[in-house]
């Protein structure tokens, strides 16, 4: 008997139709992949930036784009970021960061940005801080144009609205200024050769070359003001015939002696050309330049601020006279008003203070008040005169508050902003603060904004800083009713529809 061979059943319609889709599954896949690929590679070699926020704080303005085209050196934006230490980094760090990117992808090939983290690339960290002398708790961004470089601090990038916190509410982002700064520095940088600032020697004055190391040398300050795109060079007063024809500004840190006549002739002559000057004189012996601006409004006053402290001894605590004075008054005026986000007081050391004589009709410049401090300070007739002791006098000594930081612009209401050459000053009743052992990130960032202020490098191209637009929608009570029921049922009602409806064609 022969063996029939077995004829497997015919497929059912069921099985055909999932061989069919096991088939077209394995056919699809690869054609998947394909597609993945060519998107991403033309997304590669065609990579396109769009803002679509509602804020806009990374679009480019036209100045800005403008300058990137026309850029014939590499430019390197290097974000040194530490945003925990200060309100402003916190708020506007993510959008400080999106800009460099679109700085970058704006640039043609000509910026680079650099992201350091000071607590997570300590190395990179450390030497981008000996080469600029930051600190690990500040956040800047270093722009670099060839050997040309300035650091901004990300502070000043954003101006914030006070009021809610004040309230109890978070705090908020008033306008935001990054591009203005950036692009102002980058345009700055590209413009030329640093500014010329000539420092005073001969009369006991700060050594801005000394090292590190050395306590009452000027170096940290004399870093941080080259790293801006300034030349800083000596000059001895005594040796030549006045200041330099080409001076952008005259430095005069802390003379311990007197001045001969002619050098302070010499330094009345710069003025009134005019001249552009930083003034920083302790308390102690005359120098001859107190009085110098007395004719601008400003008198530095011949006396050392005093204040009461508590002293911990032996003996239990005791009251006791301090010599060290803290500015915590600020005005609104551009080499100051920064401070307002970060916070923190200015620390002055032993210092003077500082008359301002109001503003006349026929005043050719205007004084005005950067620094002050509280009214727990009395000020003395400095040296001391024998028998005297350093505790209040009634009657001789007099009441703060203290100005002890100042300003003078000559600049004519319609010239600000444009090229003209206008009396400007920044006068300071300690020069030991900027010394090695006391400055500190404050301090720095306080003759870094003076400098720039008096040099007219706060003026941008003409880029108007972007005010944060807050979005809110307003609903009556019976639209509110509607969000709701369809919200509660609506979503589960057509959820449950549908998995209904599937589970029928299952079964059927």
């Amino acid at each position: 008997m022969s063996a029939v061979p077995l004829i497997p059943p015919p497929l059912s319609a069921l099985r055909k139709a999932r061989r069919q889709q096991v088939f077209f599954g394995w056919l699809f896949l690869p054609m998947l992949v394909f597609l993945l690929a060519g998107v991403n590679y033309i997304g590669w070699r065609h990579y396109k930036r769009a803002d679509f926020t509602l804020n806009q704080f990374q679009k480019l303005s036209g100045q800005t784009l403008n300058l990137l085209k026309n850029l014939t050196n590499d430019v390197t934006l290097t974000a040194f970021l530490a945003p925990e230490q200060d309100t402003t980094g916190s708020l506007i760090q993510e959008d400080v960061q999106k800009l460099l990117d679109e700085y970058q992808y704006r640039g043609g090939g000509k910026v680079k940005v650099v992201l350091v983290r000071p607590y997570l690339d300590f190395q990179a960290a450390q030497k981008l801080a000996e080469k600029f002398k930051l600190t690990s708790n500040e956040n800047v961004i270093v722009v670099q144009y060839g050997e040309r470089s300035r650091v901004l601090k990300v502070a000043e990038m954003a101006e914030i609205d006070p009021g809610a916190m004040m309230s109890g509410g978070a705090a908020r982002v008033k306008t935001f200024r990054a591009e203005e700064k950036i692009s102002s520095a980058i345009g700055a940088l590209v413009q030329g050769k640093p500014a010329k600032i000539y420092v005073t020697e001969g009369s006991g004055e700060y050594n801005l070359n000394s090292t590190d190391r050395d306590p009452s040398g000027y170096s940290l300050l004399s870093a941080r003001l080259a790293s801006q795109n300034l030349e800083l060079l000596p000059l001895k007063l005594a040796e030549q015939e006045g200041v330099p024809e080409d001076a952008d500004a005259l430095l005069v840190a802390g003379p311990k002696f007197q001045l001969a006549a002619p050098s302070v002739a010499a330094v009345r002559a710069y003025l009134a050309k005019p001249g552009k000057l930083i003034l920083l004189l302790d308390p102690g012996v005359p120098t001859g330049l107190e009085n110098i601006l007395v004719e601008q409004g400003v008198t530095v006053n011949p006396d050392k601020i005093f204040r009461k402290v508590a002293v911990l001894s032996t003996g239990g605590l005791t009251q006791g006279v301090n010599e060290e004075t803290v500015g915590t008054r600020f005005s609104a005026h551009p080499a100051i008003r920064w401070i307002e986000n970060v916070g923190g007081s200015i620390r002055l050391g032993p210092c003077r203070s500082l008359s301002i004589r109001p503003a006349t009709a026929a005043s050719t410049a205007k004084a005005e008040m950067l620094v002050e401090t509280s009214d727990r300070y009395w000020a003395k007739g400095w040296p001391l005169a024998m028998g005297k002791k350093t505790d209040f006098a009634e009657g001789e000594d007099r009441h703060g508050p203290f100005v002890v930081a100042a300003a003078i612009d000559g600049s004519a209401p319609g010239d600000k902003g444009k090229e003209a050459l206008a009396l400007r000053a920044v006068v300071v009743g300690s020069a030991s603060a900027f010394a090695n052992q006391n400055i500190s990130p404050l301090e720095v960032d306080f003759m870094v904004n003076s400098v720039s202020w008096m040099l007219g490098r706060n003026e941008s191209l003409g880029i108007s800083p972007k005010t944060p637009k807050d979005f809110s929608l307003s609903l009556e009570e019976g639209q509110q009713r509607i969000i709701m029921l369809a919200t509660l049922l609506g979503i589960p009602f057509v959820t449950g529809s549908l998995g209904f409806l599937v589970w029928w064609r299952r079964r059927s």
